[in-house]
């Protein structure tokens, strides 16, 4: 009685390989170098390919931000070079007169605190006026708001405005 032993696949494959004539296994070699070269042009050159389009068009969309960026950095330094002097007189003239060209009247006095600080209150005054204001503080007093509180009015357009001036 003779008994089989259980045979690997490699030596499955081998024997399957050596019952095959010259011409089969040069065309089994031939379609599975083709399956081969299929699969790598499917696994890794055809992705390559789209990650490199797709790299030169981000390359010229940052390019065009980077001068951008470039072209906002020499704004920046051109407006910096040509910052007006804040005037070196009084400030609290200069706050005064520009609170008088525009014809606006605090409700309290003008407090000076903490040294190059200013803090003032309007019961009620107008949006568009008190950006004005602020614009015009700067300017010409040298003076910009380091704090605003702004409440609204029942009034349409009017509000009530607390805020502290600083120097610079």
């Amino acid at each position: 009685m003779a008994t089989t032993l259980p045979v690997s696949r490699q030596e499955r494959f081998a024997q399957w390989w050596s019952l095959r004539s010259g011409r089969e296994r040069i065309a089994l070699l031939l379609v599975g170098s083709l399956v081969a070269l299929a699969l790598l042009w499917w696994l890794a050159w055809q992705p390559l390919q789209r990650d490199s389009e797709r790299l030169a068009r981000e390359l010229v969309q940052q390019r065009g931000v980077l001068a951008d960026a470039r072209r906002q950095a020499d704004e920046i330094v051109g407006l910096a070079r040509n910052a007006p002097t804040p005037p070196a007189g009084d400030v609290r003239a200069a706050i005064e007169s520009a609170l008088a060209r525009q014809g606006l009247k605090p409700s309290g006095a003008i407090e000076r605190i903490e040294g190059e600080r200013w803090r003032m209150t309007f019961d009620a005054i107008s949006f568009d006026a008190l950006t004005s204001l602020l614009d015009t503080l700067q300017r010409d007093a040298g003076v910009r708001a380091a704090e605003v509180s702004v409440t609204g009015r029942v009034e349409p357009g009017q509000v009530r405005a607390e805020f502290t001036l600083t120097r610079g």
